[in-house]
């Protein structure tokens, strides 16, 4: 393996030179022969610069780490497209680090992160209380992504899931339906407590029963949404309509009742939240809560970049950013 001891020799000037042209700290204590030879011998030799040493030396190492629940979730893919997108057009790289919705892994994620020297870090739905991060101590800025900051400094980039779901739960309502049921997500995600919280209230304001049985728990995959549809039609006074925490479970939900000769919207009306790609190719399309993935993701990008870049802006107060979301109605409503 070439190093930069061999481009030196090869170049015949010394070690310090070419580490000063590598890093681009030449100007004004070097000859524009000397710089010739260090490049005529670098293309010689095929040098290639450790990038890692050079970035833990300057201090940064134009990485940025991205925490996530679920990489199977196309939501979440989405979204990470459109980070991946806007950090290149800034010169960062993206290392990616899936937590499987569990807290422990989410905490490890962190730590191996700050291991690694990057500059900065975007959870996206992270589950742990805000609390813990601050706990940390991490040394770099971090932004968070579908979740609210709490009383820390930190950056929040979300949608207000609390409007979404109402909004799906208040179109149900509005299509007459009473007895509506809901298939939530994972109690330990906080986007799956709010849109339930949200499903509940809305109920409430409009006068009608939240029957505890009409409230069953997924895991954001299309087994628990089929699963959670298998429950609430097994019950005697059956639901006319069901809100999912997510499309996953929705299509889930849907797939149950096409196998069972249940019509959608007719017997059982179905809205889910992401508008995910998918959602619309389905037998019966997705009525679903649409989430500005790309406008989320620039967002979150570019408050990272502007805290790694501005040293004056570390010293300032956390920003929250809350964008709105839009209820698209499709066939199964």
């Amino acid at each position: 393996m070439t190093t930069i001891i061999d481009v030196a020799k090869r170049a015949g000037v010394s070690k310090t030179s070419v580490s000063r042209y590598l890093n681009g700290k030449n100007d004004g204590h070097m000859s524009e022969k000397t710089k010739e030879r260090i490049i005529q011998a670098i293309k010689e030799l095929d040098y290639q610069p450790n990038s890692i040493a050079r970035s833990l030396k300057q201090k940064s190492t134009n990485v940025i780490g991205l925490v996530v629940n679920d990489m199977s979730n196309l939501f979440f893919l989405e979204i990470i497209k459109g980070i991946e997108t806007e950090l290149k057009n800034s010169g960062y790289n993206l290392l990616i680090c899936n937590s499987d919705t569990n807290i422990e892994r989410e905490l490890e994620c962190l730590k191996m992160l700050e291991k690694r020297q990057i500059d900065g870090v975007i959870l996206i739905g992270m589950n742990m209380p805000v609390t813990h991060i601050e706990k940390i101590h991490t040394e770099f800025p971090i932004v968070l992504m579908e979740r609210e900051p709490g009383k820390t400094e930190l950056d929040s980039v979300r949608i207000d899931n609390k409007v979404g779901a109402y909004a799906a739960v208040s179109h149900l309502i509005e299509r007459g339906h009473t007895r509506i049921a809901h298939i939530a997500g994972p109690s330990i995600a906080a986007m799956a407590v709010e849109r339930k919280e949200a499903y509940i209230q809305c109920m409430k304001d409009h006068g009608l029963k939240t029957l505890p049985q009409y409230i069953v728990s997924g895991n954001y995959k299309l087994e628990s949404g089929y699963d959670g549809m298998q429950a609430l039609m097994a019950l005697e006074e059956k639901p006319t309509a069901v809100f999912c925490a997510n499309d996953y479970m929705a299509m889930g939900a849907l797939r149950f009742l096409m196998e069972h000769g249940y019509r959608v919207p007719q017997d059982v009306a179905l809205v889910g939240y992401d508008d995910i790609v998918v959602s619309k190719m389905v037998t019966t399309p997705l009525t679903t809560v649409r989430q500005p993935v790309k406008e989320l993701a620039g967002m979150a990008a570019r408050l990272l970049i502007e805290r790694i870049e501005n040293k004056e802006s570390r010293e300032q107060k956390g920003q929250t950013v809350i964008m709105q979301s839009e209820l698209v109605i499709r066939a199964s409503s």
